[in-house]
């Protein structure tokens, strides 16, 4: 495994520094085979000694014991055969890295170590058993830095040690980053990718992590959210920023963007757990109002439809396309403007077939991502022959250029709607229809998130969303400060462009992971917990207390 940053000692030391206690240590599951368990925390320690052993990648206690039917000579693996195995599992982690979990084929997996395909099968029922020695080591590391958290306070050291730890929880999740977010999404699909059946070994890590926070959380008001959502968004939020931001750091990434983006993530989770007081209204002080559109006017929107067309998929006008008029169309639907991405109109008669042909390439794009996703496997799911994709779209950019133009009408449309939020029960309402939105739109959004970067013809659009979601954070209210968290420990340097990479990650990748993707959270959870965070840590709404989803306050202040 490798070594823990110096920042973790430093961060060891900081809580009985600072005079904060350190609550007692988490269990930490040991490893599912035959090995025997990791060193168990010492009573009475406000951490784990330093010499505890845990899995070290690719280590004895993550390897099979025993080799699969049929072997050569001996089911007993030896040294030679627990050289290969660490060989495969070297080679299985750095392709992984470079290419993706569903871009590394157990082929290449042997041909990186100089083996064949049957040798890779005598230790492995394929590459998702390798890839879960991976997500084993993360939920080891993800609980040992968990067991590092003190118990958090409103006050400057709270605020301080807070924003210390989820830096350097970003620094775990940075170490195993392709595992997180290459996670298979299912059992059941896992079947289909490998031929092997293999649970997903996070619930049993949520348990611990869920498990340790109410001591660390005793002083906090976390609105009611079960532990086990708070861990599981801190975690999601935190790994996804990163990735958000380094997509968009291969075009232009700023010098301290991490520590940036740290300091944003700190103040909103901690505005979230320590709300500010409700403030002594003057006699001569108006009633505070809902948070409105600035006085500058309503946020400016972009021509989406254009910018989608421009991508060069598609004519500018319906004249231009390939295909020839159906004999549905009147003159006027041939010289309208056509819809982004489609080769011709869609006429009535036409519509439900466009429409099954969308969901099924929504569900390919679900399953495979855009880059592994092709035409055919987008025909195959719709049962429409090939012909007929083709009346509508060129190829699988064409298509995704349509959904990813409907998704941003819909973002933008309810961002702007967000700027009206002025009470806890508007927002919960917000947030409730945003999540049908992220339902129906989230593998789009994901895509964006992941994957637009390497299709150039649509940067114009993504880039014009980008430019209106900064528009509309930077008028939003800013929340205030607690007043137990002193000014200079308060993020000075949040920018617009900082927020808005924090509300995408919020807003469509915690709850399309957490609940659609990899659904370990329910939609009431995923509503409750970003009700909380949004409702203290972004908006600034006091006494979000929110119960199943429902918000019982109004914004003061």
């Amino acid at each position: 495994m490798p070594e823990s940053p110096s920042g973790n000692r430093s961060l060891r030391r900081g809580p009985r520094e600072a005079g904060l206690p350190t609550p007692d240590p988490l269990p930490t599951p040991g490893p599912r085979q035959d090995a025997t368990d990791a060193g168990s925390p010492i009573p009475g320690r406000d951490t784990l000694p330093a010499e505890r052993v845990t899995p070290a990648p690719g280590g004895d206690a993550w390897l099979p014991q025993r080799r699969r039917a049929p072997y050569p000579a001996s089911q007993a693996i030896g040294a030679e055969g627990a050289r290969a195995c660490q060989e495969i599992i070297a080679a299985a982690r750095r392709l992984f890295v470079e290419r993706g979990y569903h871009g590394t084929s157990v082929q290449a997996v042997a041909e990186a170590t100089g083996r064949s395909d049957a040798a890779f099968y005598q230790y492995f029922r394929g590459k998702l058993e390798v890839f879960r020695i991976f997500f084993e080591e993360l939920g080891v590391d993800l609980v040992d830095h968990f067991q590092r958290l003190p118990v958090l306070s409103a006050g400057p050291a709270g605020f301080a040690v807070f924003r210390a730890w989820l830096g350097e929880l970003g620094a775990v999740l940075r170490r195993h980053s392709p595992v997180f977010a290459e996670w298979p999404l299912s059992t059941a699909e896992a079947a289909l990718v490998d031929n092997a059946s293999v649970d997903n070994p996070s619930e049993e890590y949520l348990q611990v992590l869920a498990a340790s926070l109410p001591s660390r959380l005793a002083r906090a008001d976390t609105g009611g959210v079960d532990t086990r959502v708070l861990s599981v968004a801190v975690i999601c939020i935190v790994e996804w920023t990163h990735i958000v931001s380094d997509a968009r750091g291969r075009v232009a990434r700023h010098p301290g963007e991490d520590e940036a983006l740290h300091d944003a993530l700190a103040g909103m989770i901690h505005r979230s757990f320590f709300p500010p007081p409700e403030p002594a209204p003057r006699s001569c002080e108006p009633t505070p109002h809902s948070p409105g559109p600035s006085p500058t006017g309503p946020v400016p929107r972009p021509d989406l439809a254009a910018l989608a067309r421009a991508a060069g998929i598609a004519g500018p006008t319906g004249t231009a396309r390939t295909a020839g008029p159906s004999s549905g169309e009147v003159p006027a639907q041939r010289d309208a403007p056509l819809p982004p991405g489609l080769r011709r109109s869609v006429t009535g008669r036409g519509r439900s077939t466009v429409e099954t042909i969308a969901e099924a390439a929504v569900a390919a794009f679900e399953q495979r991502g855009l880059a592994g996703t092709s035409v055919n496997d987008i025909i195959a799911r719709s049962g429409v022959a090939h012909g007929t994709f083709y009346r509508y779209w060129t190829d699988r950019t064409a298509i995704f250029t349509t959904l990813a133009h409907r998704a941003a009408v819909h973002i933008c449309d309810h961002f702007d709607a967000l700027l009206a939020v002025g009470t806890v029960d508007e927002l919960t309402c917000w947030l409730d229809d945003w999540l049908r939105i992220v339902e129906r739109h989230g593998t789009v959004f994901h895509i964006w998130t992941c994957e637009i970067l390497d299709n150039p013809p649509l940067w114009p659009l993504a880039r014009a969303v980008r430019l209106h979601l900064e528009d509309v954070v930077a008028r939003l209210p800013t929340p205030r400060p607690t007043a137990t968290t002193p000014t200079n420990t308060e993020p000075t340097n949040t920018t617009p462009t900082t927020m808005t990479i924090v509300l995408w990650t919020v807003l469509t990748e915690f709850p399309y992971n957490a609940w659609l993707r990899h659904p370990v959270l329910t939609r009431e959870q995923v509503l409750h917990c970003l009700t909380l965070l949004m409702a203290r840590g972004v908006l600034g709404l006091q006494d979000a207390t929110v119960t199943n989803g429902r918000a019982e306050s109004t914004r003061s202040g």
